[in-house]
């Protein structure tokens, strides 16, 4: 009934920026050829830098903004879409836009939203259409946000110029279109994977446990339980 949202804020949106960095210079074919003693090889191609970018958040809650607040000190704006805009001063400034705004208008789009029936394949064929020519695409929420065969076409036809990914739609099974190209650059969900996240995350636990047992309460109840009884 219970999550723990609050401890795996920041090392997620670490994650999330490690991946927008890597995918903006491409990192994946230059490692491989220096992994092969290749240094600076057939692989090694010019990438973006992240400063007067466009970042936009699609899901403004603690993580999107843990990463609003990293993205702006590498020079980029920011612009989000949530179900509801946040009140102005959770937005930090961020500028909150409509959801074919956002696809239509962000240089790097990074998903933090929760998977239900309603996100999933949020980002399909249609909503690549929408975007930028070139578009960078991050996601270190939930693989089934994205149709990832959607994904692999848009990237072999360079509407996508580069994917950083930490999630997976069939985890731990990757598609193979993403595994064969160098545009991609992924982790094995390693988003909470921190000595201190994952003590925070325990502690966390502990302590809704304690509160259900004096107080009949949680500190943090999964949306979809709301109402239930302890």
């Amino acid at each position: 009934m219970t999550n723990t949202p609050i401890a795996v804020n920041e090392a997620t949106a670490d994650i999330g920026i490690l991946l927008l960095l890597g995918a903006l210079r491409r990192v994946t074919g230059p490692l491989i050829s220096v992994q092969r003693g290749e240094f600076r090889g057939p692989r090694h191609e010019l990438g973006h830098d992240p400063r007067g970018k466009v970042l936009g958040v699609l899901g403004m809650g603690g993580i999107g903004k843990a990463m609003a607040r990293r993205a702006k000190a590498f020079g980029m704006s920011v612009q989000y879409h949530n179900r509801q805009q946040l009140p102005p001063a959770e937005e930090q400034g961020a500028k909150y836009v409509g959801f074919d705004e956002l696809l239509a208008t962000s240089d790097v789009l990074s998903l933090n939203l929760s998977l239900n029936k309603k996100t999933r394949h949020i980002i399909g064929e249609q909503e690549f259409a929408k975007m930028k020519n070139g578009v960078v695409l991050i996601n270190t929420a939930r693989g089934a946000l994205i149709d990832e065969a959607a994904l692999v076409k848009a990237l072999e036809e360079d509407k996508v110029w580069a994917v950083g990914l930490d999630v997976f739609e069939e985890e731990p099974m990757i598609h193979p279109g993403l595994m064969d190209n160098e545009k991609v650059f992924m982790l094995p969900h390693l988003g909470t994977c921190t000595f201190e996240t994952q003590k925070d995350m325990e502690l966390l636990v502990l302590e809704n446990l304690k509160l259900a047992l004096t107080e009949g309460k949680v500190k943090t109840l999964v949306p979809e339980q709301k109402g239930a009884k302890l």
